[in-house]
C-alpha cells in the first residue's frame, strides 16, 4: 500500500479492524525498509532475533525516542535529507535529531492538514496570531520542537502575526489593532502550551487589572508541549481552559499530544477531553515490566505508531510518557479509532547504587558569616568548624569513640525504623563491638605510635545512602575530626543514622566527641569547598570523576593529602562445573541479587559483566538466570524508567558496536547481553538495574584487557580463586579486590586499592 492510499481516508473514519489492516500493510513495510536502508536499525533488530515474519504491527519492535538524542538515524542518502528537526532542550542537553527527506515532510504536512482541520471545521486558511517570537524560526534548515511546530501550523495561517517580540514582551497594541481588523473572522491561534501560560495567560491576566481587555471569542486556540513545568505549578487541564476564558473569553481550546520524532501525527483533543489516534497512526501502552500490552484503563508507557517516517526509522517508539487508553471507537465526539490520556512523563529512577554528589539546594541564612551563609548543619555547628584547628587528635580506636560505636550500633540495630532498611541495619551491624575489635586487632599495631591525621573533609555520594557514614566512621575509628558532606536528596537512611547520632552526642558520656563530628549540606559552592578544604589534613572525595574533577579546583595545605574514589566498574567470574556441583543455587542467587540489585548496580563493587568458565556452561547459565529470577521478582521493585534506559543502552550498543551477539531477556528484570569479548571499551556501555554483559572464556587471559585496566575495581567469584591470583601476578594494573561473590558491599579499611588506616593515619618513627 502506497502513503497516498492511506491519505485518501478520512482521519477519524476507520473503524478498528479497517484500520489494522492498513497500518499492518504500511507497518510491516517500514519496517523492512529501514531494516534494509539503515545499517544501526538492522543491527539493532538483530540483537534481539526480531524476524521480518510479523503479522500485526502490534508486535513490531518499537525504538525508545531518548535513541534520536544518542544516534543519527536516518535511512535515505544525505543528499535528499531537505531538513533537521531538533527536540526541544536546555543548553548542553542533548536533541534529538530527525532526518527529513521531500516525502516525508510532505506527508507530515497532509497529515497535519487533515487531522486539524477535523477540529477547526476548515482547510481553509484564516488569520493567525503565533504566540511565539518571529526569531523562533531563524534556522530554516534545523528547527528545533518549537520551530517545527510553528511552521507546522502556519500552513493554516493567512495573514500571520508574532504576539512576541524577541524578549518575549507580549505587543498588545499589535494585537488588539489584528482582532478588530478581522472582527467577525475566525481567527487561528496557536502556542506551545508554557508559552500560553507563561507570557500570554499571565500578562493579560496583569493588563485586564488595568482594564486592557482582550476579546478572543471568535477564536480558536489550539496549544500542546510544556505541561510538565504546568504540572509543576499544579495547573491542570480544566483549570488552563477555564483561566484563559476568564481573561479573554475563548472558547475553543484544543490540546494536542505529539513530538518532534513523529512530527505530523499528532493527537487532538476533542470537546470532551479525549486525545485521539489518526487513521494514520495509533498509539499502544506498554508494562514497564516486560512491554507487554496493556488492557484497556491500565496505566502503561506510551508507544507512538505513525504511518508517515520513510526517511528515518521513527515509525514505532517508545516514548518516556504514561497514559492510559479510555476506549476505542466509541467516545461521544463520534470519531472512530483509539482515545486515551497522557498522565505525565515517567518519573526518574531513585538510584541506589554510588555517582556524583553536587545536587544540593538547601541553605540557611542563620549566620552573619557569609561563607556560612550556604551550609547546613546536620549535625555540628559553625563554632566546631572554627575550633578545629585547636582541637587534638586522638589514637585509632580510642576507647570514647568506640564506645560511641557500639552505642550506636546499639542504637540503630534495635530500631523499628532502621529495620525497614537493611543498609542501615548492616552499616549498625558493621559498628558492633565484635567487629570493631576485629578492625583493631586487624590494623593497631600496639608496639608503634599511631595517631589521627587531624580533620578529615569528606565528599560523599549522592546515591548511596549510607556511605558518608562508613567513610565517616572509618575516619573517626582512626581518630580524626570531620566534615562530611551528604546529599541533598532526603534519604530516611541519612536522617535516622544522624538522629541516632545527634542523641548519644547530647549526653553527657559523648558529649566530648561533638567536635569531631560535623555533617553537612550546601549547593555547588567552591567558596565552601575552598575553606574546608584548607581545614583540611585529609580530603575524601567518594563519588566518580565530575566530583574529584570539581573539589580539585579547591586547594589542599601543602601537606595535605586526598584520598579519591573515581569511576570503577567490576566483574564476576563462574565457573560453571563448580556452580553445578554446588547443590545450593538459592544461596547463590540470593547472593548475586545482594551484591548488584541491592544498589541498582551503580555501585562501583557490583559486578556488571559476568565471565563463564568450565566446561558445562550452558547447564549452569540456565539454572543460574532462572534462580536469579526467581530472586529478582519476589524482592526488587522495578522502575518504568529502569525498563526503559535498559532497552535505550542495549540498543545503542548494538547499533554502535560490534560486540553484541545476543540480546537475552524473559522480560524487563534482566537484560543479559551476550557479546563475543569483554575489554575496557565495551565497559563503557555498561548498564544498571539488571544489565549484564556475559561471556565464555577458556581461559582467563582471554580478558587481559579488563585485568589491566585499572578502572577495574573488584572480581567476585565462584569457584577457585587461585587462578585469577594467578592472572594477577603477571603484573597487570587492575582489579584491587577479589571477594566471593555475595560480598562485593562488605566495607572494610581495605577499599578500592587504599588501606585506609594507613592513609587516615600517621605513624611516628620511635628509633
Amino acid at each position: 500500500m502506497k502513503f497516498d492510499d492511506i491519505l485518501e481516508n478520512p482521519p477519524f473514519s476507520l473503524c478498528k479492524n479497517e484500520k489494522k489492516k492498513i497500518l499492518n500493510s504500511i507497518l510491516c513495510y517500514l519496517t523492512a525498509f529501514h531494516r534494509e536502508h539503515c545499517v544501526e536499525y538492522r543491527k539493532m533488530l538483530d540483537s534481539f532475533g526480531f524476524s521480518d515474519e510479523c503479522s500485526s504491527y502490534d508486535n513490531l519492535p518499537f525504538l525508545p525516542v531518548r535513541l534520536f538524542k544518542e544516534l543519527e538515524l536516518k535511512s535515505v542518502p544525505s543528499e535528499e535529507i531537505i531538513k533537521i528537526m531538533t527536540s526541544s532542550g536546555t543548553t548542553g542537553q542533548q536533541v534529538s535529531k530527525i532526518f527529513l527527506d521531500r516525502s516525508t515532510a510532505t506527508n507530515q504536512q497532509k497529515v497535519m492538514v487533515k487531522i486539524v482541520s477535523d477540529f477547526i471545521g476548515s482547510s481553509q486558511r484564516m488569520p493567525m496570531i503565533i504566540l511565539d517570537c518571529p526569531s523562533v524560526l531563524k534556522d530554516r534548515y534545523k528547527f528545533s520542537a518549537r520551530g517545527a511546530a510553528v511552521l507546522g501550523y502556519s500552513i493554516f495561517g493567512s495573514k500571520k502575526i508574532y504576539a512576541f517580540d524577541d524578549d518575549m514582551n507580549l505587543d498588545f497594541d499589535v494585537l488588539k489593532r489584528f482582532i478588530d481588523e478581522h472582527k467577525g473572522e475566525k481567527i487561528l491561534i496557536f502556542g506551545f502550551t508554557y508559552i500560553v501560560w507563561q507570557y500570554f495567560y499571565k500578562t493579560l491576566q496583569k493588563l485586564a487589572s488595568q482594564n486592557y481587555i482582550l476579546d478572543l471569542s471568535e477564536c480558536i486556540l489550539i496549544h500542546g508541549g510544556g505541561w510538565k513545568k504546568l504540572q509543576q505549578e499544579a495547573v491542570s487541564h480544566e483549570e488552563f481552559k477555564q483561566s484563559l476564558y476568564k481573561v479573554c473569553n475563548i472558547k475553543r481550546v484544543y490540546n494536542y499530544y505529539g513530538m518532534v520524532e513523529q512530527t505530523g501525527c499528532i493527537y487532538m483533543e476533542c470537546e470532551h477531553g479525549h486525545l485521539h489516534c489518526s487513521t494514520y497512526s495509533d498509539v499502544i501502552m506498554r508494562r514497564p515490566y516486560d512491554f507487554s500490552e496493556c488492557d484497556f484503563g491500565e496505566k502503561g508507557v506510551v508507544q507512538v505508531i505513525s504511518s508517515i517516517p520513510e526517511s528515518y526509522p521513527g515509525h514505532s517508539l517508545l516514548t518516556e510518557d504514561e497514559g492510559v487508553i479510555i476506549g476505542e471507537d466509541d467516545c461521544p465526539c463520534g470519531r472512530k479509532g483509539k482515545y486515551f490520556e497522557i498522565l505525565g512523563r515517567i518519573s526518574k529512577a531513585e538510584i541506589r547504587g554510588c555517582s556524583d554528589t553536587f545536587e544540593v539546594k538547601t541553605a540557611i541564612e542563620s549566620e552573619s558569616d557569609s561563607i556560612y551563609k550556604s551550609v547546613v548543619f546536620l549535625v555540628g555547628s559553625i563554632a566546631n568548624i572554627k575550633n578545629l584547628s585547636s582541637l587534638k587528635v586522638r589514637s585509632p580506636f580510642d576507647y570514647e569513640i568506640t564506645q560511641f560505636c557500639e552505642s550506636l550500633s546499639t542504637i540503630l540495630m534495635n530500631s523499628p525504623l532502621s529495620k525497614e532498611f537493611p543498609d542501615v541495619f548492616t552499616f549498625g551491624f558493621w559498628l558492633r563491638k565484635a567487629s570493631v575489635e576485629s578492625l583493631k586487632k586487624r590494623f593497631l599495631n600496639p608496639d608503634k605510635l599511631i595517631l589521627g591525621r587531624g580533620t578529615v573533609f569528606h565528599i560523599a555520594p549522592s546515591n548511596v545512602p549510607v556511605n558518608f557514614a562508613y567513610s565517616l566512621f572509618s575516619s573517626l575509628l582512626c581518630g580524626n575530626a570531620n566534615i562530611v558532606r551528604v546529599s541533598s536528596k532526603n534519604f530516611p537512611q541519612v536522617d535516622i543514622i544522624n538522629q541516632a547520632i545527634n542523641e548519644l552526642l547530647k549526653t553527657d558520656q559523648f558529649k566530648a566527641l561533638a567536635p569531631f563530628i560535623n555533617i553537612v549540606r550546601y549547593d555547588r559552592d567552591k567558596k565552601v569547598n575552598d575553606m574546608f578544604s584548607a581545614l583540611c589534613n585529609v580530603r575524601v572525595v567518594w563519588g566518580g570523576n565530575n566530583t574529584i574533577t570539581e573539589l580539585r579546583q579547591s586547594l589542599l595545605p601543602p601537606r595535605s593529602k586526598e584520598i579519591t574514589f573515581a569511576n570503577r566498574y567490576s566483574i564476576a567470574v563462574i565457573d560453571a562445573d563448580y556452580y553445578n556441583s554446588n547443590q545450593d543455587k538459592k544461596r547463590v542467587a540470593v547472593d548475586f541479587y545482594n551484591d548488584t540489585f541491592i544498589s541498582d548496580q551503580n555501585a562501583c563493587t557490583s559486578p556488571m559483566a559476568i565471565i563463564w568458565i568450565g566446561k558445562s556452561i550452558s547447564e549452569a547459565k540456565e539454572s543460574f538466570w532462572k534462580e536469579l529470577a526467581i530472586q529478582v521478582k519476589e524482592k526488587y521493585s522495578l522502575q518504568a524508567i529502569q525498563s526503559i534506559d535498559k532497552l535505550t543502552l542495549a540498543y545503542k550498543t548494538a547499533a554502535t558496536t560490534d560486540y553484541i551477539d545476543k540480546v537475552c531477556k524473559l522480560d524487563n528484570y534482566i537484560y543479559r547481553v551476550e557479546v563475543n569479548k569483554i575489554d575496557p571499551n565495551l565497559m563503557s556501555f555498561k548498564g544498571n538495574s539488571g544489565y549484564f554483559f556475559e561471556v565464555e572464556c577458556d581461559e582467563l587471559n582471554e580478558i587481559e584487557q579488563i585485568l589491566d585496566d585499572n578502572i577495574c575495581q573488584s572480581i567476585a567469584y565462584l569457584g577457585d580463586s587461585s587462578m585469577i591470583r594467578a592472572a594477577l601476578l603477571h603484573g597487570l594494573k587492575g582489579v584491587d579486590r577479589i571477594v566471593k561473590i555475595g560480598h562485593t558491599l562488605d566495607f572494610d579499611f581495605y577499599w578500592d586499592g587504599y588501606n585506609l588506616f594507613e592513609e587516615l593515619t600517621r605513624t611516628v618513627d620511635l628509633k
